[in-house]
């Protein structure tokens, strides 16, 4: 199984907070390119289609909150990336 393949198992199997960089990984690896944003910890990721997923990233830990995993999830799945 390819890394990314694991990644992807690991976050839909996750019931907690999850590793950012790993989040990057995994959005990267399903299109989703991060661009600029005005400053701070915002985050935006863009998918080729036009699907916009915006976060913080966390600070000063670095775990994105449960509830944020849920909803990245859902759309993920929803779309049907994963």
């Amino acid at each position: 199984m390819v890394r990314s393949d694991r990644l992807i198992e690991d976050f839909k199997r996750w019931r907690g907070p999850f590793p950012y960089r790993d989040l990057v990984r995994i959005l990267a690896g399903l299109g989703y390119v991060e661009t600029a944003t005005a400053g701070g910890s915002r985050r935006r990721f863009v998918h080729p289609s036009g699907h916009v997923i915006r976060l913080h990233e966390p600070h000063p830990g670095n775990e994105v909150k449960d509830y944020v995993v849920r909803q990245i999830k859902a759309v993920l799945i929803e779309r049907g990336l994963i």
